[in-house]
């Protein structure tokens, strides 16, 4: 009676490492979103506060396609929305704080070397314009505006 035993479970370890030989290895999940994070933050910056909030939400629309791409687990994946929401009401404050104190957007922005309209005719900021009103149309998908793998230290448009 054991050599049947021993037989059935030898057939099924063979039967089940035969299976798992043909599939593909699952990546592990990532848990750090905090670059995601940060160019959720600073595209407030880069796009809205200088006039352009169209590109800035569509960056971010693209930012967060991007993040669902990737394999980050259902809890960073939780913890990137909850900080992108509260991130929108932070930044929303303050640049309605900036318009009031300048009688409405500042001309340069603190820390900028050109002025906002310098900025947006720039060969790089045309680049990225017009990525983002491709993704917009549905002509570029997320990985291809938001380039940098989902582990990056560092994304920017």
């Amino acid at each position: 009676m054991h050599a049947v035993w021993r037989t059935l479970l030898a057939f099924a370890v063979i039967h089940v490492g035969m299976a798992r030989a043909g599939e593909a290895p699952k990546p592990a999940s990532l848990e750090h979103t905090v670059a995601f994070e940060k160019a959720y933050a600073a595209s407030f910056y880069q796009f809205d506060a200088c006039g352009d909030g169209i590109s800035g939400r569509t960056w971010r629309d693209a930012l967060v396609a991007r993040l669902k791409q990737c394999p980050f687990s259902d809890a960073a994946k939780a913890h990137f929305m909850a900080r992108a929401a509260a991130q929108r009401r932070k930044s929303a404050e303050q640049i309605n704080k900036l318009i009031e104190a300048n009688g409405g957007l500042p001309v340069r922005l603190a820390g900028m070397t050109r002025t906002c309209r310098e900025q947006r005719d720039s060969p790089e900021y045309r680049d990225v314009r017009n990525r983002l009103d491709a993704f917009a149309a549905g002509k570029l998908k997320a990985d291809a505006v938001v380039a940098r793998p989902c582990d990056a230290t560092e994304i920017e448009p």
